[in-house]
């Protein structure tokens, strides 16, 4: 089986996230293809995947305009095929007032859209201090201080729970095994 795990990051931890369902996947004996869908290599088309997995970042309760573009370009295609989508956030790591807020964006996202993908999933992200400029990271401290999150912007500070990526990828794959034997 091969399946895509497209994502759209903007510091790097939902790229990190993808790689790393993309090695889950690896190590279940699929085949599973990474792409950056601000960089798609040329020709790309979503033939020939049995699956989609599609991950994307939150900023200010938004995901982007290009994974907006990208998904309502493939959306017959998202919708024929079995598919998950996660949507990484420092929301999904706070208070149950604010993994709530996480999900509703996801839930807001998919209505827009239309895209009904089998699995929805909230992504701790992280405080990439290291790759905000000074007037982001300044701000992103100020929040993180309010949140009582790592203040320390001389490095970079991960909330992702990979036990939790592991397990939804994981009910992914069962669930794809199911349908092939039926």
């Amino acid at each position: 089986m091969k399946i895509l795990i497209a994502y759209d990051t903007s510091e790097g931890q939902t790229r990190k996230v993808a790689q790393h369902v993309a090695d889950v996947i690896a190590r279940s004996g699929q085949e599973g293809e990474a792409i950056d869908i601000r960089r798609p290599p040329v020709g790309f088309t979503l033939d020939g995947f049995d699956a989609i997995v599609i991950g994307a970042s939150i900023h200010l309760g938004k995901h982007s305009r290009q994974l907006s573009r990208f998904v309502s370009h493939h959306i017959a295609r998202l919708n024929d095929v079995p598919s998950i989508f996660f949507s990484v956030s420092l929301s999904a790591a706070g208070s149950e007032r604010e993994q709530a807020d996480a999900s509703r964006y996801v839930e807001e996202f998919l209505i827009q859209s239309g895209w009904n993908p089998a699995i929805r999933a909230t992504v701790a992200g992280g405080l990439r201090y290291r790759e905000y400029n000074v007037l982001k990271r300044w701000m992103m401290k100020k929040i993180a201080r309010s949140e009582g999150m790592d203040t320390d912007t001389s490095k970079n500070h991960e909330y992702t729970d990979w036990n939790a990526v592991d397990q939804f990828v994981s009910g992914f794959l069962a669930q794809l095994e199911q349908q092939e034997r039926t």
